[in-house]
């Protein structure tokens, strides 16, 4: 299944990506048009509701109204509150005492299109939010509107309602930029759908980089196994075929041949812990959550030390290392033990990555509160696309599927876990000129 999800995982990635973002497009295109039929229902039961609230004020104030109805207690079939407080009386039309007088009842018609209007901005002001509202009255073939000169589309506008009384037509009203309107009657909607979008993107994107990340560090795994095999059969080969050797000679009669044995015991013993001390050291590195003690450390003294060390080295690879606008004063906020690992291993991986008299130069300059120390070489140099990859566990740049210097991958790893657990940092700048430049970052003691 894991190889699986390797193989297929940016096609997996990109399916479920398109199908999640059709849903959710779906989801709000339904959600709009819901809200878009909610709008033009609301403003018709609106339009309605004026309509009626007209027809009996006009009927309070006609004095037709008791010769038509007769005696009201008798003809009311029933009644009840609608919007306003405007009671709704339905009547039985054979108790009237003049049914046809009121089909010929004149309710004048005052301006219904602007008490329309202005009654709709009243009670529904979120049409009037971003557009506007027409109020569109058809009597026969005759046309009239409010505001005048305004355009209609037939999607945007409400169903047709007829007047009440008398031949009074239709009334409909159409909502100008019911769109906008919509999509901020939904805009908790939007936001919803927006929030899950991104808060998916960001777990996908998560997984899917921890996958990779995983792929890549099994990789290096396979590569660093390979390696430390090779890097640990030679060593104990070699002890081994020296012991066998010793066996051969009488220590007593043969002493300077039992030395030659005895030194390459040695030197093979020496590189064999020093294999498994720098594995240990970024174990070490990795699994200590413990606060480091930071002290005061002389930079100069520091890096004498070091060279020191390395001076076996430096003297086989006839290496020539520069100390430059290095001197005593200077005073970096550190562990001690820490730094002298950070060092030997970067002035080390100069040496050995390197096709000529290794010609080394290191210089410090203080800004601010930070020390910038500087590690340049004439190597062969680190291609910028692996700027990053390098401080990686495990990561070794290979050329034709082959290390030309053999490790572990595990020193640059290990030296930028240590400069942030002291409050530093490391990174790797380029030039024009062969070689590599590193920049340590780190705190002065002040």
């Amino acid at each position: 299944m894991y190889n699986f999800f390797i193989r297929f995982g940016k096609k997996l990635l990109i399916l479920t990506v398109v199908m999640v973002f059709a849903f959710q497009g779906y989801w709000l295109w339904h959600t709009f048009q819901s809200k878009k039929k909610e709008l033009l229902e609301q403003t018709k039961i609106e339009l309605q509701q004026i309509l009626l609230n007209k027809l009996m004020s006009e009927l309070s104030k006609n004095p037709a109204l008791e010769s038509t109805f007769g005696e009201k207690k008798k003809v009311i079939k029933e009644s009840y509150k609608a919007n306003k407080n405007v009671e709704v009386v339905v009547l039985e039309s054979r108790d009237l005492k003049n049914p046809e007088q009121t089909k010929n009842m004149d309710i004048p018609n005052i301006k219904m299109e602007s008490l329309i209007y202005s009654s709709i901005k009243k009670s529904m002001p979120v049409l009037f939010k971003y557009g506007d509202i027409v109020v569109y009255h058809t009597i026969k073939k005759e046309v009239s509107m409010y505001p005048a000169g305004q355009s209609i589309v037939a999607s945007d506008t409400t169903e047709e309602i007829s007047a009440l009384f008398g031949d009074k037509g239709t009334f409909s009203i159409h909502i100008k930029n019911l769109f906008a309107t919509t999509v901020y009657s939904i805009l908790w909607a939007i936001m919803f759908s927006l929030f899950y979008l991104l808060l998916f993107l960001g777990t996908l994107f998560i997984i899917y980089r921890n996958l990779m990340i995983n792929n890549a560090l099994m990789k290096n795994k396979e590569v660093f196994t390979q390696n430390m095999t090779h890097e640990l059969k030679i060593p104990v080969s070699t002890i081994l075929i020296a012991a066998e050797g010793l066996e051969k000679y009488n220590i007593t009669s043969e002493p300077e041949s039992a030395k030659k044995y005895a030194f390459i015991i040695q030197r093979a013993a020496n590189q064999l812990s020093l294999l498994v001390e720098s594995i240990l050291q970024n174990v070490r590195s990795d699994n200590n959550r413990e606060t480091l003690e930071l002290k005061s450390v002389n930079l100069l003294s520091l890096l004498q030390e070091v060279l020191d060390n390395l001076s076996v080295i430096m003297a086989k690879k006839q290496a020539e290392v520069k100390l430059e606008n290095i001197n005593e004063h200077i005073h970096v906020k550190g562990n001690h033990e820490l730094l002298r690992q950070i060092f030997l291993n970067l002035i080390d991986n100069s040496l050995k990555y390197s096709d000529k008299q290794p010609l080394i130069s290191i210089s410090a300059t203080q800004k601010n509160s930070r020390i910038m120390i500087t590690i340049q070489d004439n190597g062969i140099g680190i291609p910028k696309k692996y700027g990053k990859e390098i401080f990686e566990p495990y990561f070794r740049i290979m050329n034709n599927d082959l290390h030309d210097v053999k490790g572990f991958g595990l020193g640059l790893s290990f030296v930028k876990n240590s400069l942030k657990k002291q409050g530093g940092n490391i990174r790797l700048l380029h030039s024009d000129t062969q070689g590599t430049i590193m920049e340590i970052n780190i705190p002065v003691y002040e």
